[in-house]
């Protein structure tokens, strides 16, 4: 009888690596389990640039730029330097001084300032972090805005009703078409969340100012809201539901918080990504072995990357295939348990008695058969994600969930849009992003809005007050 579970593949798989593998699954993250912090110490910005050039599929040319006879000192932008190359002066000072001019204007230090969206596409990725942030590029594109063609168009256009920028723009010809490859390498998960991240960035895009310094800010976001939100889901088995949001507390940067708050508590908070960030390794596991079936029989056969089939998604489809078909999927899964302890020599009890737990002992199979310190390591990469801006340290509360007032503002901006909003309303379009707020920061919250007058009092009911827009 054919396997519904490719139980062979996965026994060869493992033995001829001699290690735990994902097989031919597609990942749903970028992170490594040698985890470096270099998105922590060189920051998430650094990782937008090849974001950028993935959505507008083109290349930084540096041969281009490399080949340039250059007339000042290296110690100016080279791109300052190539783009003053195209232009004519009467002599070598007033290049010289254009040159300078440039280099304040698009560049803080060796930093280059996007003045343009179209200059997002400039900004380089020091080689040494090519592979870790090349990763981040591929996870973001693919996850967040693949196929999207108004946000290339964002990104993609040279149009600026500034002549600077305009003079500018028009000489910076240093890049090259370059076609993302064909093959996928990560696998969304959160469609709707995903969905709101395009609407919000694109909503945005119509305030180029504004836009310039929060795109990036609320593309951070994102990035770490969905990892957080995948360890929720795969923490919750068969019971997740990957079409919607499970909000997470945040307390504001300016309030002080108690262990009562809800921002600190062991199930709501950072505290439970935290504590389970370990498991994310050993499920990404658990479930690519779990993928390794019928229903991706063609390219599987074809030995193509196979897509990453969470617990809840596969159960489902197992149970609209009937009762026999669910007996033979829950056989295999039991003989792939046996054959796993055989090879980790791990041995763990298989109390399992349907297919919902018998995911379970799979789990526990591969958390027993995994180096604890590896799973660790590739779940702190989540606190590297969010340091210094979405997570902050509480004495001895620990960490906790944390939002600043520009990010604050920024969410009511997206959330707010261009049409004013019944308060309670606002509460409900931040959940939908993943942030939730107890009573207190609510409280917080209404009283900032009062003093910035974006808030339209008509009573002291809650449904009578209006959020107004502030972009």
């Amino acid at each position: 009888m054919e396997q519904i579970l490719k139980v062979d593949y996965l026994t060869d798989n493992i033995k001829n690596k001699n290690k735990n593998d994902t097989g031919m699954a597609l990942d749903v993250l970028p992170f490594l389990t040698k985890r470096t912090q270099e998105i922590r110490k060189s920051g998430f910005n650094k990782v937008l640039g090849e974001f950028i050039r993935k959505i507008c599929e083109v290349k930084l040319d540096e041969k281009s730029l490399k080949n340039k006879e250059l007339f000042i000192s290296s110690e100016d932008n080279i791109l300052s330097e190539h783009m003053a190359d195209s232009v004519e002066f009467d002599n070598e000072d007033d290049k010289y001084d254009f040159i300078r001019f440039l280099s304040q204007y698009l560049f803080n230090q060796e930093e280059i300032k996007p003045v343009h969206p179209y200059i997002f596409n400039f900004i380089k990725v020091d080689k040494k972090l090519n592979n870790e942030f090349g990763k981040y590029a591929s996870f973001m594109y693919e996850s967040f805005v693949k196929g999207n063609q108004e946000i290339k168009n964002v990104f993609g256009s040279k149009e600026t009703e500034d002549i600077l920028t305009e003079l500018v723009l028009s000489k910076m010809d240093v890049l090259e078409e370059q076609k993302n490859k064909q093959e996928k390498e990560y696998q969304p998960l959160l469609p709707a969340f995903t969905s709101l991240y395009q609407e919000d960035l694109l909503y945005l895009s119509k305030y180029k100012d504004y836009f310039l310094t929060s795109f990036p800010l609320l593309t951070h976001y994102y990035v770490f809201m969905y990892a957080c939100q995948l360890i929720l889901k795969f923490e919750q088995f068969t019971e997740a539901d990957f079409q919607k949001v499970q909000p997470l507390y945040f307390a504001l940067e300016m309030e002080s918080i108690s262990k009562r708050r809800k921002a600190a508590d062991e199930l709501e908070g950072f505290k439970f990504i935290k504590d389970h960030s370990i498991n994310l390794f050993r499920h990404i596991h658990t479930i690519s072995h779990l993928s390794h079936n019928i229903f991706n029989d063609d390219l599987y056969k074809r030995g193509q990357k196979i897509p990453f089939m969470p617990y809840s998604e596969l159960n489902k489809r197992i149970k609209e295939n009937g009762e026999e078909f669910e007996e033979s999927f829950f056989r295999d899964v039991k003989q792939w348990i046996y054959k796993y302890q055989e090879w980790s020599r791990k041995k763990v009890t298989d109390d399992s008695n349907d297919l919902e737990s018998a995911f379970k002992v799979l789990f526990n199979c591969l958390k027993a058969g995994m180096n604890a310190g590896v799973c660790e390591k590739y779940g702190k990469n989540i606190e590297d994600l969010g340091a210094g801006q979405f997570i902050k340290s509480r004495g001895s509360l620990g960490q906790i969930l944390n939002i600043k007032h520009d990010f604050l503002l920024l969410l009511t901006a997206v959330s707010v849009k261009d049409k004013r909003i019944p308060l309670n309303e606002l509460f409900v379009e931040f959940e939908k992003r993943g942030l939730a707020f107890d009573r207190y920061s609510k409280k917080e919250i209404i009283t900032l809005f009062d003093n910035l007058n974006i808030l339209d009092k008509k009573s002291d009911s809650g449904d009578a007050q209006y959020v107004k827009p502030i972009l």
